[in-house]
C-alpha cells in the first residue's frame, strides 16, 4: 500500500517550496488516475495526459486552504475561479505536477463536510489555460511586427526573404477578389499582372501573412509557457518552421477596424512614475499593462490621463482586453486634455492595451494611466501612476496594421490542435530530471511537444511485468475499431479548390487510407464499417501557375493563390496556411516580371522582378524537397505531376497508422499490480513485455495506494 500526498499553494503564481501545504484526503480515499498520450482509438486527440477529481474532507486544514469557501461573507476569500499550482507525492516521493481547481462544497445539516477539487495534469490543462481566447488575444505579443499598410510596405514585404529569420511579415501573392492573370496583349482585363499601359494588379488586393513559428512564440509569452524545441523551434525542421498564415481577419479589402478613414495606433513603452508605485501595486509593465488578480476584482480602478500637445485633433481612447480582444472601454471623442476618473469603470485584473483612434496626424506630450486601490477609501488606498515615454506619443498618418486585430478567426486551442493534426505531433510535462542514461535531462519542466513517431523512438525504458500480472482475467480485442481514417482540411471553399471537388469527387490535398495497396474505391474491409475522420481547422488553397492569355502553351514562372468562392466573391473561409517561394529576377526559373499599381488607374505602378508566390509545397523543384502540406499525393501545381511525394501522412502518420491497419495489431487489456518504483518512472512511451512480448501502451488506469494498473497494450507488429 503506497501513502499518498496531495499539496496545494497557497499563492497563485509562482510559489515557493516553503507555499506548498499539504491538504487532508479522507482515509478511504481512492485516488486512481489515467494516462494516455495519444488513444490508437482516438488519434487526432492531444493534450491528454491526465486529470483527476477528489473529495477531500472539510477538516479544520482544508477549511483554512480554501478559507471557508462555503461562507459567503469571508473577505478577500478564496478564488475559486483561478487554479493553484499544487503536487502530487508517493510515500514522500515526487509523482506528479500539475494545477488545482476548487469545483465546490458539500453540506450535511448546513455544515461544511467535503471539498470537491480537480487535479489537472500541466500538459492538460493548456485546454483550460486557453479557454475560449482567440488569436486575435495574441495582440500584445505581435505589437512588434505592427506595420503600415500602404502600397510601399505592401511592395517591400513581397520582396523580403521569407527564408530569414527575420521576415516574420511577408506579402504573398495571393488575391482576395480578383483573380490574377497574365495576357501581355490585354489592355483591359482586371488584375492583368503583364507589365504593360494600363496593366497590373492593384496593391489593395494583396494582405500580408505572419510566420506560423511566430506565432507559437506569441502564445508561450502570453500564456506564461515553455515548449520544447523537439518539433517547434527545432532548427532543421523546414516543414514547421517555413509556414506561414495568411492575415485575412475579414473578406475583401483590408479596413481600420473603426472605420474606413481612421487610423488606429498602440500606446506602449510604460514607465513606472517616481513617488507613486507602492510595494503594494498590482501592475507591472510590458507590451501591454497587466493587472494581477485581487482577491476582489472590483478593487481595481482605472485613472487615464492624456496631455494634449502639438497638432489637436479628433481621437478617442480606448481599451482592449489582450485575453479576449474584447473593447471594454471607448471615451467620447475628444481634441483636448481629457482625464477618465475612477467613476467611469472598474477594471478587473487582465492584461491591457491603450489603443489611441482617429482621422489626422495627432501628438501627445504625455501619457498617463493610474491605478488606486479603492478597498480602504477613507485611509487612502495606495496608488501607481504609469507614463508612456517622455517624448510622448506620436500618431501615425498612416494605417496601421495592427497584426492581432487581423488574424483570422479562430482559438488559440484550436490553432494548436490544428499544428497537432496536421504534424501528428504530442504533447506532455516532461517530469523527469533525468534521461535514462543518466544525463540531466535539459527538458526539465518544459512542455515536450514531439512527432508521435519521435515520441515512440527517443528515450523509452522496457518493464518486463510478467510477474506481476493477474494471470485470472485478460482479453485479447480486435486492434482496428474502424474501417478507414480520413485525413483532411476543413477549408475546401475557395473556387479552385471546389472545382477539383466537382471534378474528382475528392476533396483537395485530402486521404482516406484503408491499409497499404488499398483505396477507398477499392478497399475490401467489410467491418468494422466505422470511418473516422481528421480534420484541421484550416483552409487549403489549390494554386495556380499562370499561362501567357496570348496564345501562351507553356506555364510562366509564376504561380497565385485566389482566395475566393465559387461565385468569384472575396470570402473569410477559414485560415490559410501555405509555403511561400521567392522568385528571383535571374537565373534558370527567373520570376517572370509582374506589375502592381499603385492606383486604380495605373497611372503609378511598381514593376518587380522579384516577388514571392504562394505554394503548398517547400521546394518547386523536387530535386530540392518533396515536402508539402497536402495530406494525399495531389500533382504539384508548379510541375502539374505526381512528384511530390512527401505527404503528411507519408511523414508524419504512415508509420502509426499503417501498424493500425495491420492484420497483426491486437488491443490487450490485463490487470497487473506493480511496485512503486514501476509506478513512479513508468512513461507512456515506454515499452511493455509480458513473456516475452513487447508492447506499446495505449492507456493505463493507476491506483495510486494499491499499484493495481489496468493496461491497455498495442502489441509491436
Amino acid at each position: 500500500m503506497q501513502k499518498i500526498q496531495l499539496y496545494i499553494s497557497s499563492v497563485e503564481n509562482n510559489p515557493t517550496l516553503s507555499q506548498f501545504q499539504r491538504i487532508d484526503l479522507f482515509k478511504d480515499e481512492t485516488v486512481s488516475i489515467s494516462l494516455s498520450i495519444q488513444n490508437i482509438k482516438e488519434p487526432d486527440k492531444i493534450f491528454a495526459e491526465f486529470t483527476k477529481t477528489f473529495t477531500i474532507p472539510a477538516s479544520k486544514i482544508n477549511n483554512k486552504l480554501f478559507e471557508h469557501y462555503y461562507n459567503f461573507d469571508v473577505v478577500n476569500g478564496f478564488d475559486a475561479r483561478n487554479k493553484r499550482e499544487s503536487k502530487i507525492e508517493l510515500n514522500n516521493i515526487p509523482y506528479k505536477e500539475g494545477f488545482i481547481v476548487l469545483n465546490g462544497v458539500e453540506l450535511k445539516k448546513n455544515k461544511a463536510y467535503a471539498y470537491k477539487i480537480t487535479f489537472y495534469g500541466k500538459t492538460i490543462n493548456l485546454n483550460k489555460q486557453f479557454r475560449d481566447s482567440s488569436l486575435s488575444s495574441l495582440q500584445a505579443a505581435l505589437t512588434p511586427y505592427n506595420l503600415d499598410y500602404i502600397n510601399a510596405d505592401v511592395v517591400a514585404k513581397m520582396q523580403v526573404d521569407p527564408a530569414s529569420s527575420s521576415s516574420v511579415i511577408i506579402t504573398p501573392l495571393v488575391t482576395h477578389t480578383t483573380e490574377a492573370y497574365f495576357d501581355t496583349a490585354s489592355t483591359t482585363i482586371e488584375g492583368n499582372l503583364s507589365p504593360q499601359t494600363g496593366q497590373g494588379l492593384l496593391w489593395s488586393q494583396l494582405k500580408y501573412a505572419i510566420k506560423v513559428s511566430t506565432i507559437v512564440d506569441a502564445i508561450q509569452s502570453t500564456y506564461g509557457l515553455t515548449f520544447s524545441n523537439d518539433f517547434f523551434g527545432a532548427s532543421g525542421n523546414t516543414q514547421f518552421n517555413n509556414l506561414y498564415l495568411w492575415l485575412n481577419a475579414k473578406k475583401g479589402d483590408v479596413e481600420p477596424s473603426i472605420q474606413t478613414n481612421s487610423f488606429t495606433n498602440q500606446v506602449t513603452d510604460f514607465v513606472a512614475s517616481a513617488g507613486y508605485v507602492n510595494a503594494e501595486t498590482q501592475m507591472s509593465n510590458g507590451t501591454a499593462l497587466a493587472i494581477t488578480p485581487f482577491a476582489i476584482p472590483n478593487r481595481l480602478d482605472l485613472d487615464i490621463l492624456v496631455s494634449g500637445g502639438g497638432t489637436v485633433a479628433e481621437y478617442t481612447v480606448r481599451i482592449v482586453d489582450t485575453t479576449t480582444s474584447n473593447v471594454i472601454f471607448t471615451s467620447a471623442t475628444q481634441t483636448t486634455s481629457v482625464s477618465f476618473n475612477q467613476n467611469d469603470f472598474l477594471l478587473p485584473a487582465g492584461n491591457y492595451i491603450i489603443e489611441i483612434v482617429g482621422s489626422t496626424a495627432i501628438s501627445f506630450a504625455s501619457f498617463k494611466w493610474n491605478l488606486k486601490d479603492l478597498s480602504n477609501v477613507v485611509g487612502g488606498g495606495w496608488e501607481n501612476e504609469w507614463t508612456n515615454v517622455a517624448a510622448g506619443f506620436n500618431f501615425a498618418t498612416e494605417f496601421e496594421f495592427i497584426i492581432g486585430q487581423q488574424m483570422p478567426e479562430l482559438k488559440v486551442i484550436d490553432f494548436m490542435n490544428g499544428l497537432f493534426k496536421l504534424f501528428n505531433l504530442t504533447a506532455y510535462f516532461d517530469n523527469q530530471p533525468l534521461l535514462v542514461n543518466g544525463n540531466t535531462n535539459p527538458n526539465f519542466g518544459k512542455i515536450r511537444i514531439q512527432t508521435l513517431d519521435s515520441y515512440y523512438a527517443s528515450n523509452f525504458n522496457t518493464w518486463d511485468i510478467s510477474k506481476y500480472v493477474d494471470t485470472s482475467k485478460s482479453t485479447v480485442n480486435v486492434g482496428l475499431p474502424y474501417n478507414a481514417i480520413t485525413f483532411s482540411y476543413k477549408g475546401q471553399k475557395t473556387f479552385y479548390a471546389q472545382q477539383f471537388l466537382q471534378t474528382t469527387g475528392s476533396a483537395w490535398g485530402a486521404i482516406s487510407y484503408q491499409g497499404i495497396g488499398t483505396t477507398e474505391q477499392s478497399s475490401s474491409f467489410t467491418a468494422p464499417n466505422i470511418p473516422y475522420n481528421v480534420t484541421t481547422p484550416f483552409e487549403h488553397l489549390q494554386m495556380v501557375r499562370l499561362y501567357n492569355q496570348n496564345g501562351g502553351t507553356s506555364p510562366l514562372n509564376l504561380m497565385t493563390g485566389y482566395f475566393a468562392n465559387d461565385n468569384k466573391e472575396s470570402m473569410v473561409g477559414d485560415p490559410l496556411l501555405f509555403y511561400p517561394i521567392k522568385l528571383i529576377a535571374s537565373g534558370a526559373d527567373a520570376a517572370k516580371p509582374i506589375r502592381i499599381k499603385r492606383v486604380q488607374n495605373a497611372s503609378a505602378f511598381d514593376d518587380l522582378t522579384t516577388y514571392i508566390i504562394p505554394s503548398n509545397s517547400i521546394s518547386l523543384n523536387p530535386s530540392t524537397s518533396t515536402q508539402n502540406i497536402n495530406f494525399n499525393n495531389e500533382n504539384n501545381e508548379w510541375t502539374d505531376t505526381s512528384q511530390f511525394t512527401g505527404t503528411l501522412f507519408q511523414n508524419f502518420y504512415n508509420t502509426y497508422i499503417s501498424q493500425a491497419f495491420n492484420s497483426k495489431r491486437r488491443i490487450v487489456k490485463v490487470k497487473a499490480f506493480l511496485p512503486l518504483n514501476m509506478i513512479y518512472k513508468i512513461q507512456m512511451n515506454d515499452r511493455i513485455t509480458i513473456n516475452n512480448v513487447d508492447y506499446n501502451i495505449n492507456n493505463a488506469n493507476i491506483n495510486l495506494i494499491t499499484g493495481e494498473t489496468k493496461f491497455e497494450l498495442l502489441n509491436i507488429v
